[in-house]
């Protein structure tokens, strides 16, 4: 008996599934899953390239991962949902890359939980995905940052930083025509000051938290957050320079490893 796969539309043996403790397992999951079950199908299938089909083990390392990410299920509905339609358009535009991790998943579910409008989906079981939410201007700027920023660390950071600024009531964001083309202009002027990600992400974090504690009036310039940058922690110097004899140890010690090469 051949079945077509939910999440990758490969077909296969039924066999091949029960044999395969991984399918078995991940069949497991979306049985427990309930309504969410069709729409983080088709989420999966994102991941799949257009010559190679999604392996059992990964499916189900991605579905135990995105059940994990909240235990709100309408707004999870709505993000797989959003996902999935994100990801066809740009198929649909000549863009056929899968997904590579649930990095931009986070990313449209933080907007959906930032944005003031809630989060509405079709949760039936008749359902084949999430209804998505009417959207307002400040939603389709935060789903188009999150878009932006892919797996780029610095874009990632650049989008948290921006999402949250638009979500403030008060300000008024880019129009959503201007929104890459405003988050490229802080990019280049932020990623002239930052280059190692183990230390700079967090510094870039913490300018924009400081930037949200001002009371800001108006939309602000990248070089309010470059203001907030804090200073990279100090590097650890030797105790002291190395000694004449130490010198001439090492420089000993190199020779006789030259000779032997």
């Amino acid at each position: 008996m051949q079945l077509t796969c939910p999440c990758c539309f490969a077909a296969f043996p039924v066999e091949a599934a029960l044999e395969s403790a991984a399918g078995r397992e991940l069949m497991g999951v979306l049985a427990q899953a309930g309504p969410l079950a069709r729409p983080l199908a088709a989420y999966l299938g994102c991941f799949r390239s257009a010559s190679r089909a999604l392996a059992w083990e990964r499916a189900l390392r991605l579905a135990r991962e995105v059940m994990d990410l909240t235990g709100d299920q309408r707004a999870l509905a709505t993000a797989l949902g959003q996902t999935v339609e994100a990801l066809r358009s740009k198929r649909e535009r000549g863009d056929a890359r899968p997904l590579k991790n649930n990095n931009y998943l986070k990313q449209v579910l933080e907007s959906v939980a930032a944005t003031d409008q809630p989060a509405r989906s079709d949760l039936t079981d008749r359902s084949d995905q999430a209804a998505p939410a009417a959207k307002g201007k400040r939603r389709q700027a935060i789903e188009l940052l999150a878009a932006w920023a892919g797996d780029d660390w610095l874009r990632i950071e650049i989008a948290h930083g921006l999402s949250a600024l638009t979500a403030l009531p008060h300000l008024a964001p880019p129009g959503t025509d201007a929104v890459e083309m405003t988050a490229g202009v802080y990019e280049t002027v932020i990623r002239r000051r930052v280059n190692i990600v183990e230390v700079d992400r967090g510094r870039v974090t913490e300018a924009f938290g400081e930037l949200l504690k001002n009371s800001l009036k108006e939309w602000p310039e990248p070089s309010a957050v470059i203001a907030h940058l804090p200073r990279r922690p100090e590097r650890h110097k030797l105790a002291a320079d190395p000694s004449a004899d130490d010198r001439a140890a090492a420089l000993s010690a190199m020779a006789a490893i030259r000779a032997k090469l």
